[in-house]
């Protein structure tokens, strides 16, 4: 007796299926990570834009106390007495502030709370300068903004500010 092969009919045989199945993968994966990379740029652009204007705005707040402290004290930072900001009467009492991750608050006090403020923190440096020669009084200020993400510094400003008398 001899035995007939029958004949296939159209289809896939299993490893045909499987190479169509990795090449698809393949081709996902090629197809999707430009996506996913532009959206990580997104939001880093995203966190850095906001923290670019968060530097901005303590540097101008900063910028708008005067030079001379009321009392006459010529150290960096606040006086007894000045614990918050608003209590803050000229630019080196800033001098040590922070905010920490999800503290940050705009002028009117308020918490920034966009998704692109998480992990921020900002701190502010002020230093006096003196030039070769000069005695006190000081006539130069250096004031630094720092932001950063995750304390990794994401931005600085830093400002020269001379003391008008």
């Amino acid at each position: 007796m001899t035995r007939r092969r029958r004949k296939r009919g159209p289809g896939f045989t299993l490893l045909e299926a499987l190479l169509a199945a990795v090449v698809l993968a393949m081709a996902v994966t090629a197809i999707t990570m430009p996506f996913t990379a532009g959206a990580q740029n997104e939001g880093f652009d995203a966190r850095r834009t906001l923290a670019v204007s968060l530097a901005q705005e303590m540097m101008e707040e900063t910028l708008t106390k005067p030079f001379d402290d009321p009392n006459g004290i010529m150290t960096p930072g606040p006086e007894p007495g000045e614990t918050s900001r608003d209590e803050f009467d000229n630019i080196d009492d800033y001098h040590g502030y922070k905010e920490p991750a999800g503290c940050i608050t705009s002028l009117d006090g308020s918490i920034i709370s966009s998704p692109a403020s998480v992990g921020l923190s900002r701190e502010v440096t002020c230093t006096y300068v003196y030039v070769n020669g000069q005695s006190p009084p000081p006539t130069f200020i250096r004031v630094v903004v720092v932001v950063k993400h995750k304390d990794q510094p994401l931005v600085t400003l830093t400002r020269l500010v001379y003391a008008m008398r």
